[in-house]
């Protein structure tokens, strides 16, 4: 699956987590979240039959997208933490009037609980720490560390990409990783808020970039 193809499915599962948003069948949520799920591990997919090369630096990307929004040619996992917590704090914000007076929606991001917060608190230590992994093993490879430069002084081609590829598989498969475990510890409804914001992001950063840089729509 070529990238743009990814792009535009991403944006039919986007479409249909949008019109269950509010849905009271959980089985109908965990269905369409799964499928969100699925579509980003077929992208992932299809980003590692890419040159390294050329997926780092992501021709089909808009200068914007690239400069604002781009570690190790995608979105941090920690973006998605972070946007959990905003949209947490926004829902809860939004909801103070009913809290006031007893009513607990209890089905939302604004209705985390102190179990879960601690859930999402570990996840995000764990995605700092393989992020810093990961973007200490980039800047080696850009340094010429670990057997990329031959006995010779003779840069090993072949070996620089293959390290590249390797360290940007591993920053997809992160990513892959935060998004099922943050689904695994919210609630049906509140993982569709979640990953519809997350889309909202994503579609968002493209539309600015094709509105004020430059790159071609996708």
């Amino acid at each position: 699956m070529e990238p743009d193809a990814a792009t535009r499915r991403f944006r039919l599962w986007l479409r249909g987590l949008r019109s269950a948003r509010w849905s009271d069948d959980p089985a109908q949520l965990v269905t369409l979240v799964g499928r969100f799920g699925a579509h980003m591990e077929a992208y992932c997919a299809a980003r590692a039959e890419l040159d390294p090369v050329l997926a780092l630096s992501a021709p089909w990307a808009s200068a914007a997208e690239r400069a604002a929004a781009s570690w190790l040619a995608g979105w941090r996992p920690t973006t998605l933490v972070h946007l959990l917590y905003t949209e947490s704090g926004r829902r809860l914000e939004a909801q103070l009037p009913d809290l006031l007076l007893g009513v607990r929606p209890g089905n939302n991001l604004g209705d985390l609980g102190p179990a879960l917060l601690a859930w999402v608190d570990a996840l995000h230590r764990r995605a700092v720490a393989e992020e810093d992994a990961l973007s200490g093993e980039m800047a080696r490879v850009q340094e010429g560390h670990g057997g990329v430069v031959t006995a010779g002084m003779a840069l090993d081609a072949g070996a620089l990409v293959a390290r590249v590829g390797a360290v940007l598989r591993g920053a997809d498969a992160l990513r892959l990783r935060t998004m099922r475990q943050a689904v695994e510890i919210l609630r049906p409804a509140q993982a569709a808020e979640l990953l519809i914001a997350a889309a909202d992001l994503e579609i968002g950063f493209r539309e600015f970039g094709l509105k004020y840089g430059s790159g071609r729509d996708g």
